[in-house]
């Protein structure tokens, strides 16, 4: 299983260490410079001035999300959008991890246990229950924690977090039958924040990934998370550590799986032939660096947490959050958690965080939940029923189809995107995916908007078979190869082949995709948002009557200049109101391009500038007699679409159209070249 360890860093992956004082400091400070990984997005403060260090220089975090489409470095194509890292100690973990690189260098020595403390202070300290075998690694995490300023900062912080959650955490470990001290693990894993997630996606207190979330009951929809409940992540974890010791007997080789994965270790043991922890963390490829370090690191962190005030963080250190104490009410209809506080007149991120799994901030709709309020808050929770009734009548719900954009259902609903968004929790849209049920008002404006144009399909030609029919469907955020695949029942292959995509890119959205189906296909009943070809303005991608059609959406017609003696670039672009950029672009030619005199060039252009031009050549290398539909049946039948400009004859006086230069064809089904076919 992996998570984040406690260098906040991805187990497995590296973590921290230390070494004598005066060159220590100094390379720690060039590993902190240097070394470190790329900062999450709040490394050096929020808003659009955050900036994270790549190499040799400082980006800006808020421009390199828009580059991404805030999509995670490293992002699969069959992933739409994951949740973004929250590590709120990181830059203290990042001092651990140098720490830990500075002391314990990658190929250095082995760990080795020692027959006694090799400092008296250290033989006086009251033992956790979990084994204690002296050895250097636990000697120098607890130096660290003891002695310098970076580690005693970030153990405060663990230390007083853990007063809101330790005593019912050591409750449960009991319940479970494991040693309660395994409750500094998750002091190492979370610092006892319920709300972190790592760059892998490891979430809540326990840092559980979501396969291993799932084995342990621990449910994950789009609107719950229990990774994030601290009673259930408590006892799954309890459950989990258990069975590990249960397989290997050791505590020792049980922490280090739950570091690595417990088939880490077995591959270990099977290829080394040794049962022993510490046998394993000296041979070559036995262990990763950082499960090496882990197990001596929550031993350290359990010595100190059995022995705050002799290690110097007692009362006058430490002030611990208060405990959180709750009882549970159930609420029939989605609502918000910020309501509810409001009306409870408590701590809305207390609320937050003990309901923790409500991942978007309000109850799921369409099913009562349980909800935490503190306790002492169920007279006020009562009083507030009438106010809480009044706000469920004001919503509804929608299930939402593949295919349908966030701004579509904002607009059928009359509100906005952003108020869409804001009401539930949505960060990103490529979240919703069909089939999710969103909150809506329950009542829909009378108010009528414009009348909207249809869909411009600009596809390769197909043919339909007699026993198809052919839809389209509008890519959203969502949208992945497999959710496509599911959705319609066929090959992800044969939906490049139709649309001439390559499969290697990542869907974007606001592609309109045509998709061969049987006749009988039912859209609505497999949750999509299909658009039958009547409904859409279906034309051949790259032929007169898809270009001119998508220009007439911005106001522009196609037209074609004959060019006259004197003529350059920049002086038709100016008569025309296009830059020299422009008409290089349109016409595939270089911008220092010097044209002849009788050379027709292809303007776009507003009505009003139309004067002087003709009909436009047809687009270089385009057979017209095909520029159809696209859609074919055996035996074909002419197309009867009709798109605004596309039969508009030449212009009064003007020339017949010029013939046009040879080029690259667009691809069709016969022609097209798809990546990896």
């Amino acid at each position: 299983m992996n998570r984040v360890g406690a260098s906040g860093l991805r187990v497995g992956a590296r973590g921290p260490r230390g070494r004598p004082w005066g060159i220590l400091w100094a390379k720690i400070a060039i590993l902190l410079l240097i070394a470190a990984p790329a900062r999450p997005a709040q490394a050096t403060g929020g808003g659009s001035a955050a900036r994270e260090r790549v190499g040799g220089v400082w980006v800006s975090s808020a421009g390199r999300a828009r580059v991404r489409s805030d999509r995670p470095d490293g992002e699969v194509l069959h992933i739409a959008w994951s949740a973004p890292p929250l590590v709120p100690d990181w830059e203290l973990r990042q001092g651990l991890a140098a720490f830990e690189r500075a002391t314990f260098p990658e190929g250095g020595a082995a760990p080795s246990l020692v027959a006694t403390p090799p400092e008296p202070w250290m033989a006086d300290l009251a033992k956790p229950a979990l084994p204690v075998r002296w050895n250097d690694r636990l000697v120098d995490y607890l130096r660290y924690f003891r002695d310098r300023d970076p580690g005693r900062a970030l153990m405060r912080g663990w230390l007083r977090r853990a007063g809101r959650y330790e005593r019912r955490l050591r409750t449960i470990l009991t319940e479970v039958g494991v040693p309660e001290d395994l409750v500094f693990v998750a002091l190492a894993e979370s610092g006892f924040n319920p709300r972190v997630r790592s760059r892998v996606g490891a979430a809540g207190l326990w840092q559980f990934m979501e396969a291993t979330g799932n084995v342990y009951g621990l449910s994950q929809d789009f609107w719950t998370d229990e990774r994030f409940d601290v009673d259930k992540s408590t006892y799954a974890a309890a459950a989990y550590l258990a069975d590990l010791h249960a397989r290997f007997g050791s505590w020792e080789l049980a922490l280090a799986a739950y570091n690595a994965g417990y088939g880490l270790v077995m591959t270990a043991i099977d290829r080394h032939n040794t049962n022993s922890f510490w046998a394993l963390a000296k041979i070559e490829s036995g262990l990763p660096y950082a499960t090496v370090n882990y197990v001596p690191k929550i031993v350290a962190a359990a010595l100190v947490g059995r022995n705050r005030e002799t290690l110097g963080y007692g009362p006058d250190a430490v002030t611990p959050l208060s405990p959180v104490d709750w009882v549970e009410v159930k609420l029939p209809r989605s609502t918000r958690l910020a309501d509810l506080s409001k009306l409870l007149d408590t701590d809305p991120d207390i609320l937050a965080e003990i309901n923790g799994s409500l991942i978007r901030g309000r109850t799921p709709p369409e099913r009562s939940t349980t909800v935490r309020i503190p306790r002492g808050k169920t007279e006020a929770f009562s009083a507030a029923r009438p106010k809480l009734e009044a706000l469920w009548r004001a919503e509804g719900t929608t299930t939402v189809r593949h295919g349908q954009s966030l701004s579509a259902i904002a607009r059928k609903h009359g509100i906005t995107e952003k108020a869409l968004r804001k009401l539930n929790g949505i960060r990103d849209s490529a979240e919703v995916s069909g089939g999710v049920v969103l909150v809506v008002p329950s009542t829909v404006p009378t108010t009528h908007a414009a009348a909207e144009l249809p869909p411009l399909a600009a596809v390769p030609p197909v043919e339909v078979a007699a026993s198809q029919r052919l839809v389209f469907l509008e890519t959203t955020r969502a949208s992945t190869p497999p959710s496509l695949e599911r959705a319609f029942g066929v090959r992800w292959s044969d939906i490049v082949q139709w649309n001439d995509l390559d499969p290697r890119a990542r869907l974007q959205s606001g592609l309109m995709l045509q998709v061969l189906v049987p006749l009988d296909f039912d859209g609505p009943a497999h949750g999509l948002a299909l658009l039958e070809p009547d409904e859409v303005v279906h034309v051949i991608r790259g032929s007169r009557a898809h270009l001119e059609a998508e220009l007439s959406r911005r106001g522009k017609k196609r037209r074609g200049y004959r060019v006259r003696a004197g003529d350059t670039l920049t002086a038709i672009g100016n008569r025309f109101g296009l830059t020299t950029g422009d008409i290089s672009r349109i016409n595939q030619v270089p911008r220092q391009h010097d044209p002849e005199a009788g050379d027709v060039l292809v303007v776009y252009v507003e009505p009003r500038r139309a004067k002087g031009t003709m009909r436009a050549p047809s687009p270089v290398g385009f057979d017209e007699s095909k520029a159809g539909t696209g859609a074919k049946r055996a035996p074909s039948k002419p197309s009867t679409a009709r798109v605004p400009g596309r039969d508009e004859p030449p212009a009064r006086n003007s020339d017949p159209s010029p013939p046009a230069k040879p080029r690259r064809a667009p691809s069709t089904a016969d022609s097209a070249r798809v990546p990896g076919r």
